[in-house]
């Protein structure tokens, strides 16, 4: 019987193995620091251990750029972060062991955050990552209940804004705080263009935020790194580590071809 409700709960759907690549291969973390959150210095030991070729942050603010920048330089030889002149809160930043060229940065038309593409040389060739951070399901009066039920069609805007400045010639991934689930609008508008959500392949229920309040703690994956075809996703995994509201999320990319052995535990 539990075993039933299991299935019915994850719609059937199943996962696959994590596996080693076989071939030339990248890896990248996204993670949503929290702008007002607390030591900085595990945020920066979480990158630095994580292995990543490219990071991808949200919620950066000056003062986590004064402290990242410097601790992560010898890790990380590209560090590029951007600050919301409208929003708390609102920078992005990407961190990279390779090369990296801006494709395009967008300003937010909602008044939320910005989109930020740029583009790497890795190890598997040339990639570009559209770095997210969509708008919370918050109303504009600031109900967070009515914004639940109201803000879905705005992130589906805001994602195809974002989309179309994007290098149409490059391998693409989106990765972000993206403030919805997995079955959303925006991620099914994702998935009509032909792109994968990467973690739901290897585990289709870790939640990637937690809020405790006084009556309950809230749980929601809204956190997510997104594919085109061009790329194999070897691995994705919730990353239980950090003191943010978020957990960092990462996967490891190869080209499509030979067969990959089982990841060692």
């Amino acid at each position: 019987m539990l075993a039933s409700l299991a299935v019915l709960a994850t719609g059937c759907h199943s996962t696959r193995p994590a596996a080693t690549p076989a071939g030339p291969h990248f890896r990248i973390l996204t993670y949503n620091v929290n702008w007002g959150g607390a030591r900085p210095d595990l945020a920066a030991d979480l990158i630095r251990s994580s292995g990543a070729d490219i990071v991808c942050l949200q919620e950066t603010t000056p003062e986590w750029e004064r402290h990242l920048r410097p601790s992560l330089a010898r890790d990380y030889s590209f560090a590029a972060f951007r600050h919301s002149t409208t929003r708390t809160g609102g920078g992005l930043a990407f961190l990279a062991r390779v090369p990296a060229r801006e494709v395009a940065y967008v300003p937010s038309h909602t008044g939320w955050f910005d989109g930020w593409i740029v583009a790497f040389e890795t190890a598997a060739g040339p990639v570009q990552v559209l770095n997210v951070h969509l708008r919370p399901p918050v109303s504009d009066s600031g109900s967070w209940i009515s914004g639940y039920l109201s803000t879905s069609d705005d992130r589906v805007r805001e994602m195809e804004r974002f989309y179309g400045e994007r290098d149409p010639h490059l391998p693409l991934l989106v990765a972000g705080d993206f403030n919805d689930t997995g079955h959303s609008p925006v991620m099914k508008w994702l998935e009509e263009r032909n792109l994968t959500n990467a973690l739901p392949e290897f585990d289709y229920s870790t939640p990637t935020w937690e809020w405790r309040t006084s009556l309950v703690t809230l749980h929601r994956r809204i956190d997510h790194i997104v594919f085109s075809p061009e790329l194999h996703c070897c691995s994705a995994r919730v990353v239980q580590a950090g003191v943010s509201d978020h957990l960092p999320v990462e996967a490891v990319f190869s080209l499509p071809g030979p067969l990959e052995a089982p990841a060692s535990r």
